[in-house]
């Protein structure tokens, strides 16, 4: 398994969608600290976790880069050759979720690094508080639920199997379905992944729509695990000749 992993890591790193992807994520959550200083918010400490909160925005680049890591092999055919190597599928998957979320997990540091510091500089210059008691819990579940996004991309990569309709379909899920669902049903979008991303991420939503903390890093780890479950019992059927 440690071949395996250490095989992954290297295949990731050469791509150039890695780089990409962890250039852009922490410019990009940074970005979103900008507008999260001037939008109003309840209190000074909902402003200041929901800006720090924006760490978690790099989950769009994580579960990319699982979705191109899985289906780039599929689409390349190169997963032959990996299973050739490899003839047992459920240790090659576990490879590539183990390898995919060390590398979501270092794009989520980076990106959670870059929030901090465009908070402490922007919020202390609109005249408020630099940081809470609360800020490192949010960072720590920012990053968490962030790198778990990019195993997610890899089982979803498998169960989808095409690079552009898995890509299609996670956008359509988890950034723009969610958003609908947050504003038609709150009290059913906390039971959803990104819900309870959101809640594992310290995202504070008005009336306590969002479950806590611990509560949603459980429920959305537990997603992630029934997806790559599933991947894994489709993985060991599916003909890749």
């Amino acid at each position: 398994m440690n071949r395996l992993v250490r095989a992954e890591l290297i295949k990731a790193r050469a791509s150039r969608a890695t780089i990409a992807l962890g250039a852009v994520a922490p410019v990009f959550c940074a970005s979103w600290v900008v507008l999260q200083v001037i939008v109003p918010a309840a209190s000074d400490a909902d402003r200041v976790a929901n800006v720090y909160n924006m760490a978690q925005q790099a989950y769009v680049f994580t579960m990319i880069l699982g979705i191109l890591g899985m289906a780039g092999e599929f689409r390349h055919r190169t997963i032959t050759w990996s299973f050739l190597v490899t003839p047992r599928r459920g240790p090659v998957l576990a490879a590539k979720l183990i390898a995919y979320g060390l590398a979501g997990l270092v794009i989520a540091v980076l990106s959670a690094a870059a929030t901090l510091v465009a908070g402490l500089v922007l919020l202390p210059a609109n005249g408020h508080p630099a940081l809470t008691s609360g800020v490192p819990a949010v960072l720590a579940g920012a990053v968490l639920s962030t790198t778990l996004y990019a195993p997610l991309g890899v089982a979803l990569a498998v169960l989808v199997g095409s690079r552009v309709v898995a890509v299609v379909l996670a956008a359509l899920l988890f950034m723009y379905g969610d958003g609908l669902l947050a504003w038609l049903a709150p009290e059913v979008f906390r039971w959803l992944p990104t819900g309870a991303a959101r809640a594992l991420g310290g995202m504070r939503a008005e009336g306590g729509a969002l479950l806590p903390a611990w509560g949603g890093g459980l429920l959305f780890a537990g997603y992630v695990a029934v997806t790559a479950l599933a991947a894994r019992l489709l993985t060991l059927r599916r003909d890749v000749t």
